[in-house]
This record gives C-alpha cells, sequence and structure tokens, in this order.
C-alpha cells in the first residue's frame, strides 16, 4: 500500500505572490490571480464587471482625463467628467445616464484635478486645475481661468486653504488661498501666496495630499510637509519627511484616513506626517516592482489610483496591464484585471455613490466611455447602458505549487477537493500541471443563485462566504510537484474557498 501524501490550499487571504521562488510561497498566497479579489473570509472570487453609463461616450476617440463627484449646496451629488476640453456633468441614476457637456472649455490635454471649497460669494464650488489659470464649477456655470490666480495643476484642500502645484514657472513652488476663499489662489494681493520648497535643494513638486495636520509635499525623489494646527498657523518653512524615495506617478497618490499610498520607483509606498515605508515584506513582495521596472516615463504619468471604499481595496491601473488590487485590511494583492479594463485603456478612476448613499467606483477609458466598475448584476466587460453585449472574461487562481511534503519524492495524483461557490456559473474548471503531465476537469454548470439574485447586491451584504459545496475533482498524473489552477469564464462571480490534494508516494530520485 503506497503512502498517501495530502496537500493542501487551506486559504487564499495571503494574496498574490508572483516575485518569490515557488517553494517560497506560503500555504495561504497564490501565483496568479487574474481578474480575482480577496474576500475578508480569506476566500478568493472574481471580480465584478464594467457597464457603461451611457448610450454613446462623452466625446468619441477622446480620453476621459478625470472625475469628480461633489455635494452641491442644495444636498444633491453631482458627477462631474472632463474629457476633451469639456466639462461634462450627470446625476446617479438608472441606466443610461445623461451626460450634459457644459458650456466653457478646459485642457484637453492635461489630467485635471478637483476639490471641493468655498469661493468668494461664500458657496461651495468644484475647482478645476488643468495646469493653466484656476476654473471653478458651481453646478450652473462653469467660469474657466479666474483672474489673479496662478498656474495650477495639482489642488487640494487644507487647513480652510486650497492649495496648488504644478506651476510651469515656479515648479518648485506651492501655492495657496486666502481663508475660505478659492478665487485667491496664490493672489498675494487677496491674502493668497507662494511657498518656494527648497527641502532637498530644487526638487520639482510633483503633488500633495492633506494627511492629519500636515500638507504632504511630494517630490520625484522626497516627501516633504508643512504643518499646522488652526487657521493661521501654518508653518511656512517646510520640513523633510523623507529624501529617499518619492513619486514617479502623481496620480497614484491617494490619501486613505491618515496615511497616504503612492507609487515609486520601487513599488506601492505609503506614508503618514512622520515615516514612510513600502507596502511590499519578504513573505508579501509588490508584483509592481518588475511591472514599474519595464514601463516607460509616459506610463508613469498615466497611472492612476484610488480606494474603493465598499471593499477597502485600493486599485491602482497601469497602463497595458490593467488593475492590480491592494486590500488594505488583508495586506494582500490580487490582480491583473485585463480585458474590458485595458480595451479600451483606463485613463481615469473615481469614487461616487449610488442611489443608496453608498460608495462606488466609476472608470473613465480612451474611447471617452465612462463605466461603473461592479456594476450589480452584470459579469461581463463592457455591457451596454441597456444591459446588452459585453465580453466575457476570465478568472485563473492558481494556488502554491503543491509538493504533499517532499520535492524530491514522486507522487501520482488521485483526487482533488474543491471547495467553491459557482454562484451560478457554467464554465468552471480545475486544471492541473506536474511539468510533465496536464489534466483539466469541468465543474458541473451550477444553478445555485448568482450574486445579486437573492435581494442583495455586491457591495451591501455579506460577500464571499455562503453557498460553498465541495467538488471532488479526479486527477491524473505524476511527478514531483503540481501546479493546481481554479479558472472561471462564465458570467458569475464564483467564490473559491480552499483546495485539498491526496497524492501516493511513487519514490524518490
Amino acid at each position: 500500500m503506497r503512502e498517501k501524501l495530502p496537500d493542501q490550499q487551506p486559504s487564499m487571504d495571503g494574496g498574490l505572490n508572483s516575485i518569490s521562488a515557488e517553494s517560497a510561497l506560503q500555504v495561504n498566497q497564490l501565483r496568479r490571480t487574474n481578474n480575482c479579489r480577496l474576500t475578508e473570509f480569506g476566500a478568493v472570487t472574481k471580480r465584478g464587471g464594467l457597464q457603461r453609463t451611457s448610450t454613446s461616450p462623452l466625446s468619441s476617440g477622446s480620453p476621459v482625463l478625470n472625475g469628480y463627484t461633489w455635494r452641491e449646496d442644495g444636498g444633491a451629488n453631482e458627477i462631474l467628467a472632463v474629457c476633451n476640453g469639456a466639462l461634462f456633468t450627470a446625476a446617479y441614476g438608472s441606466f443610461p445616464w445623461t451626460w450634459t457637456q457644459e458650456t466653457g472649455s478646459l485642457s484637453s490635454s492635461v489630467v485635471p484635478t478637483f476639490a471641493q471649497f468655498r469661493d468668494g460669494s461664500g458657496d461651495d464650488v468644484v475647482y478645476i486645475g488643468d495646469g493653466g489659470l484656476l476654473n471653478k464649477w458651481n453646478g450652473t456655470t462653469l467660469t474657466t481661468d479666474i483672474s489673479g490666480t496662478i498656474g495650477a495643476k495639482m489642488i487640494v484642500v487644507h487647513n480652510e486653504r486650497l492649495w496648488s502645484c504644478g506651476c510651469t514657472t515656479n515648479p518648485d513652488s506651492i501655492f495657496y488661498s486666502d481663508l475660505n476663499n478659492g478665487d485667491t489662489l496664490g493672489n498675494g494681493s487677496s491674502g493668497g501666496g507662494e511657498i518656494i520648497i527648497r527641502t532637498f535643494a530644487d526638487e520639482v513638486v510633483v503633488g500633495l495630499a492633506s494627511i492629519n495636520t500636515s500638507l504632504l509635499i511630494f517630490h520625484k525623489r522626497g516627501i516633504s510637509r508643512l504643518t499646522g494646527y488652526g487657521q493661521d498657523d501654518i508653518t511656512v518653512a517646510p520640513a523633510g519627511v523623507t529624501s529617499d524615495v518619492g513619486t514617479i506617478a502623481p496620480g497614484s497618490i491617494t490619501a486613505v484616513g491618515n496615511v497616504a499610498y503612492f507609487v515609486s520607483e520601487r513599488g506601492l509606498y505609503i506614508c503618514n506626517e512622520n515615516e514612510v515605508s513600502p507596502v511590499s515584506t519578504p513573505d508579501k513582495p509588490d508584483p509592481l516592482l518588475p511591472i514599474i521596472r519595464s514601463i516607460t516615463a509616459a506610463d508613469f504619468d498615466d497611472i492612476r489610483a484610488v480606494l474603493n471604499r465598499a471593499t477597502r481595496e485600493l486599485w491602482i491601473t497601469i497602463p497595458q496591464y490593467g488593475v492590480y488590487v491592494y486590500n488594505t485590511i488583508l495586506g494582500s494583492w490580487t490582480g491583473p484585471w485585463d480585458t474590458g479594463w485595458i480595451s479600451p485603456e483606463t485613463t481615469a478612476l473615481w469614487e461616487t455613490l449610488d442611489a443608496n448613499g453608498l460608495p462606488v467606483v466609476l472608470r473613465g477609458d480612451s474611447s471617452g466611455w465612462v463605466s461603473l466598475a461592479d456594476a450589480p448584476s452584470v459579469f461581463l466587460d463592457n455591457v451596454e447602458a441597456n444591459g446588452t453585449g459585453g465580453e466575457r472574461y476570465t478568472m485563473t487562481a492558481q494556488f502554491h505549487r503543491l509538493y504533499c511534503g517532499d520535492s524530491a519524492l514522486a507522487k501520482a495524483l488521485r483526487w482533488g477537493y474543491a471547495q467553491v461557490s459557482l454562484r451560478g456559473s457554467d464554465q468552471a474548471r480545475i486544471e492541473w500541471t506536474t511539468g510533465s503531465s496536464f489534466g483539466s476537469f469541468s465543474l458541473p454548470p451550477s444553478y445555485d443563485q448568482t450574486w445579486g439574485g437573492i435581494g442583495t447586491e455586491w457591495g451591501t451584504g455579506t460577500w464571499g462566504g455562503v453557498g460553498v459545496q465541495s467538488y471532488r475533482v479526479p486527477m491524473g498524473g505524476n511527478g514531483y510537484y503540481v501546479d493546481v489552477s481554479f479558472i472561471d469564464s462564465g458570467a458569475a462571480l464564483p467564490v473559491v474557498s480552499s483546495f485539498q490534494l491526496d497524492a501516493f508516494a511513487l519514490g524518490r530520485r
């Protein structure tokens, strides 16, 4: 009787490890996670689909440069998007949405940034920085190139002032407004002003983030800060947080609570007012690092990031590669997300609120479309606003390499046991390879409820924990190890909880 040698993938919460040697992966890590995301309960699931919000693009063939959602004085939430130099507005509702092109012109090439703040009349408005003089939208009128302001590319609000950087004539300066009046940005005669940042010599300022009592100032190599605790006591002498690392991708700077995430030339970093550190660890290496070393400077400028507050995931989109996801609860990675996320190419990510006031993510692309990510009951990409069309995308979750306890002992494969909730998928299978043999087993089509079919929508209930079944997989072949993958091409959101392998010893090398 040959010795039975089990091995298993007990959970998935270690996420993607595409960097370490096969033998170094933890038992809860995955080798591939294409179009996957992690649940908070240790499982891996397929990502949601993309549905276009309108029947036609904002401007055919022109990229959506950026977007924003703000709360008007009347209490309504309005969605903004900039495409082909025009400002478009819409309200969240049933598909299709009506996007209205507003009168007035913005830059058709510079990626704009937005900040909700008060203007000289005391009303809340949205300021728009597009590289030229400051602009604002008050809900009815777009005012461009406000007289007396400074050229602004990135804008943020901090300590009741509007701040900016990115002025082409003063690239190592930041500018501020008078208290509660963004119309005075950089205007010294009206209470605004300029601060030259020479913490690290003549380092160009590329980004800003308001974190607690500090305004973080990002350089390509280094981070400075201004501090202050009240309205008038801003410390105008910048202090250095670090001279070791800055950001090559201003569009990746994302404030999350009391910290900011950003992409550097060494991967994803996290910082607060006092310290900076990589998210990468020896056990959980950063999958972005080899990608960053292979892309161009233009690609760096096109990196975007957004926090999905519904799932506490940081989404980072990299041109031609898709979206990589960092789960801020688990400290683990998944990705890339491809198919509709790279065709058309993603050019903008921003958060809005759905009809129930819950956070959702909007995505703009290079063809002028604005789409809703994780659209309820949508499991395809590039679905039309009326719910038709779309394309399937494939989830691939490859488990850590299974050695059954001894990498020098040949094993014969017998049975695999997959804990899976197919949620209505009709195209799921288990594949495996030992390096010398290959096998595949299609799971029977599922007729259980798909996600959203029991009165809940993605993000509104407990996801990743119910309806799991055990599937017995007949496996053949032999070798010193086996690589096992769960692959799904169905129009559903299956959840994989664990996998167990039964093999039998053959002999040593």
